[in-house]
């Protein structure tokens, strides 16, 4: 019979592994993220082959991502299974050749992904930027065409070196592409510009360079996509449909043309280096990223897209670091530690996605304009329905300083005027124009727009800063349905609205991470709000 001194004893990576696996049953607290920390920080490539410490952190990884239990968490745990078995996700996370807080690095890159980018390790040499590129390459190439907005621009350089977009009206855009289709453009043409723009992206990379291989892959990955389009255009007639293809196309290649010499000097950096060196969290990592993250915010929303991509980026940007200060890892950030958001992180596809939002938000709101409303910023319609934002600002301004527009809008009934101020809370939020460029107007007519203003004490220089922030607490109020219908039937005041918005995607607007006016904001709230009314023909018909 065998005796208990003769059971093999555990291992130290075991132990730890099922120290691992009993934390990840506990609740979060700041000692299990510093021990989680410490557990990796001590592992090293036989530790992460050890099946039982790599279950335990797994556990772990997967859990603090996905606190609730479920088939999310269990896909994510699969995904890091796979990562940690890899040899190149263990040269990445175990080589003891990298600093700790090289490491460290490599765990968050990953850690601020839903995906884990397993298969372009490889490829990619186990450099983190040059993965970072082709994601960002790929998020641009898996953007459906039919989402592209009519608003959205032909990449402007190139616009020159096509006659048939350079006899338009500047600058093109989906729309004005799809009133040439198909005598002024037939789809045939526009399969060959297609095409075209592939054979450059593959050549740009032909050159003689030490890193000629690596350059090659990434052209063709972008040519690849382009040629993805084109052929879909030997079918494809629809106007519409063939302009979106011809923008995207567009924008992949503007994309790939502006990484590439980024991603090129960095990957010459690091050729004589071991895998995983350097910062893929911040750096040239991030700067492919936001370029990736601006061209998808061009086809959702044209410029304004843009702006909103760029408000997001900022402050993704910052909430991240903030994460990573310190040597720290994101444990929590898909977890909704990045702007309130589950699943937020650093990849170019889920950044998209809030963009998309905030478009939506800023569409749906032009797009629900009554005639009244809409002839009442007859002046601003040009801009705003191309989407524009160069001049925007100074155009709201001059239109709210006009005495006599402000006393057609006070004539105009509550729905009306609120679906006027709705497009001017909700540009600012999601930055088509700057708050210091109207603020002041605002504050001279806020009595007739909103029925109260900031105290007259008010420092000048802080009073924009207020308007946004009171202008992003109202706006999270209207962005919510269920909020906004409860405000609407009277079911909740403005007040108790506002205090359940704080949790419900303020953080995502411009100001909306600033402490805004409670009473301005009430106001906008309330100016925003269109009581429900019934017909009671309709109840008699149900009755009946």
């Amino acid at each position: 019979m065998e005796s208990s001194s003769d059971k093999p004893v555990p291992s130290g990576p075991s132990l730890m592994g099922l120290l691992l696996r009993s934390v990840a049953e506990l609740p979060r607290e700041p000692s299990t993220d510093t021990l989680v920390t410490q557990a990796f920080v001590q592992a090293d490539a036989r530790a992460l082959q050890t099946p039982e410490f790599r279950a335990g952190l797994v556990a772990c990884l997967a859990t603090l991502r996905y606190p609730s239990e479920g088939e999310p968490r269990e896909q994510d745990a699969a995904q890091w299974e796979q990562l940690l078995s890899d040899t190149m996700g263990e040269q990445l996370l175990g080589n003891p050749q990298l600093p700790p807080e090289q490491r460290l690095a490599n765990l968050s890159f990953f850690l601020l992904r839903r995906e884990l980018p397993v298969p372009l390790l490889w490829p990619a040499g186990g450099n983190l930027t040059s993965v970072t590129a082709h994601e960002a390459q790929l998020a641009l190439q898996a953007f459906p065409p039919e989402q592209v907005a009519p608003v959205a621009r032909f990449p402007e350089a190139l616009v020159p070196h096509i006659p048939e977009l350079a006899a338009l009206a500047q600058p093109v855009d989906a729309q004005s592409i799809a009133g040439l289709v198909p005598e002024g453009l037939p789809p045939a043409r526009a399969m060959r510009i297609l095409g075209s723009l592939a054979d450059d992206a593959f050549g740009a990379a032909l050159d003689d360079s030490p890193v000629k291989a690596q350059r090659q892959a990434f052209a063709t990955l972008a040519s690849e996509g382009i040629r993805a389009l084109s052929k879909r255009l030997e079918t494809e007639t629809e106007p519409q449909q063939v302009a979106q293809l011809l923008v995207l196309g567009g924008l992949q290649h503007q994309a790939f043309c502006q990484n590439l010499g980024p991603f090129t000097e960095d990957v010459l950096a690091r050729q004589e280096q071991p895998p995983g060196t350097g910062d893929a969290v911040g750096g040239v990592a991030r700067e492919l990223l936001s370029t990736s993250v601006l061209q998808l915010g061009m086809a959702l929303g044209g410029p304004v897209g843009v702006n909103a991509a760029r408000v997001i980026l900022r402050k993704v940007s910052r909430t991240v670091d903030g994460l990573c200060a310190g040597g720290k890892l994101p444990l929590g950030a898909l977890a909704g530690e990045v702007l309130g958001i589950p699943g937020l992180g650093l990849a170019p596809d889920a950044i998209g996605e809030v963009v998309a939002a905030l478009t939506q938000l800023y569409a749906g709101r032009l797009g629900q304009l009554s005639e009244e409303a809409s002839a009442l910023l007859e002046d601003l319609l040009p801009l705003l329905f191309r989407g524009e934002v160069e001049g925007l600002g100074a155009a709201w301004t001059a239109l709210l300083g006009t005495p006599e527009w402000v006393e057609q809008f006070q004539g105009l009934d509550s729905i009306d005027r609120a679906q006027v101020l709705s497009v001017l809370l909700v540009g600012g939020a999601v930055g088509a124009f700057a708050w210091e460029e109207i603020a002041p107007t605002l504050q001279a007519r806020g009595q007739a727009l909103f029925g109260h203003v900031l105290p007259a004490e008010t420092p000048p220089e802080a009073v924009p800063a207020r308007y946004a922030s009171s202008a992003a607490w109202a706006v999270a109020v209207l962005a919510n349905d269920d909020i906004y219908g409860q405000v609407c039937s009277q079911s909740l005041s403005p007040e108790e609205a506002m205090a359940q918005a704080r949790e419900s995607g303020l953080s995502l607007f411009v100001g909306g991470t600033e402490p805004g006016d409670p009473l301005l904001t009430a106001a906008m709230v309330r100016a925003l709000t269109v009581e429900e009314r019934f017909d009671a023909t309709e109840v008699d018909d149900e009755e009946a």
